[in-house]
């Protein structure tokens, strides 16, 4: 019902309204205005804006929807796929995003907004609006590589990946900063980096060091997932830590040295289900 600048909905309580009402009421629609909701025994009363915000309304709530949909609602392992690997392990520096935590003067703190999933193609109305990266004070903003968030929303979006864990093994030197923007980064409306990554080995004091060799002992150690189950992508511009951790462990791995392309993601599981397939004959 149209009531000048405002839409008045007439919902019934059943299980999809319940949902509606508490998206509505979620941190990521903000700029909506509520009036206050009317209940009656089965049936309740809202208001929204109307003209000039329902277009955005629904964008948000499909959104909201598609991102529920994703393979990190709780899944904590229990690979559908047996040719894929039980268990991804990414680098973060120079691997996902840039820049690297020690050229910052400060943690990253300041949300940035955009567009999650740039596609020329897209029309205005299908822009996918959320955090795209973590700011600096007077500094830059940390951000995935493109071939990254493209990898990790196939992650998050393609069956075949339903199951698989993934992990982070960096030896950055501010942990807390990388620790910040795995907080504060999203994949998907709703998907936060951190709601994807199960494990995480960040840092080189204590047990860990600069070689990812430790990272990889703890990863095992936490998770008993084997280490010829893994697949590990690293930019290896401080070392190659990619055949570091596979003439260790036999970890599968990728090099990434201009930062995740999407191909090379492909390529790291490819070299996977090679290797499967090799051992099965």
């Amino acid at each position: 019902v149209w009531t000048g600048s405002y839409v008045v909905g007439y919902l019934e309580l059943t299980n999809l309204t319940v949902t509606l009402a508490m998206g509505l009421l979620s941190p990521r629609f903000k700029p909506l205005v509520l009036l206050p909701i009317l209940f009656k025994p089965t049936r309740c009363f809202i208001a929204l804006p109307s003209i000039s915000r329902q277009s955005n309304i629904i964008n948000n709530l499909a959104m909201s929807s598609k991102s529920s949909s994703h393979n990190f609602a709780g899944s904590k392992g229990d690979k559908k796929d047996p040719l894929m690997p039980t268990m991804i392990v990414f680098d973060l520096d120079d691997c996902l995003w840039s820049p690297e935590m020690y050229t910052l003067h400060a943690k990253p703190s300041i949300p940035v907004k955009g567009d999650l999933y740039i596609n020329p193609e897209r029309q205005e109305s299908e822009r996918e609006i959320g955090i795209v990266g973590m700011g600096v004070p007077r500094g830059p903003t940390v951000q995935l590589f493109d071939g990254a968030r493209k990898a990790l929303r196939e992650i998050a979006l393609d069956p075949k990946y339903e199951g698989v864990i993934v992990a982070a093994a960096s030896s950055s030197e501010e942990p807390t900063y990388s620790h910040a923007c795995l907080e504060g980064i999203e994949v998907l409306p709703g998907l936060f980096m951190r709601d994807m990554f199960q494990y995480d080995q960040i840092g080189r004091t204590g047990s860990l060091t600069s070689r990812k060799t430790t990272h990889f002992r703890a990863l095992h150690k936490e998770s008993s997932v084997p280490y010829n189950e893994m697949l590990f992508f690293d930019d290896c511009n401080w070392g190659d830590h990619c055949a570091d951790v596979t003439a260790s462990f036999g970890v599968i791995s990728q090099r990434t040295p201009a930062g995740m392309q999407l191909s090379e993601f492909h390529s790291g599981i490819e070299k996977y289900r090679k290797e499967v397939l090799s051992r099965n004959d």
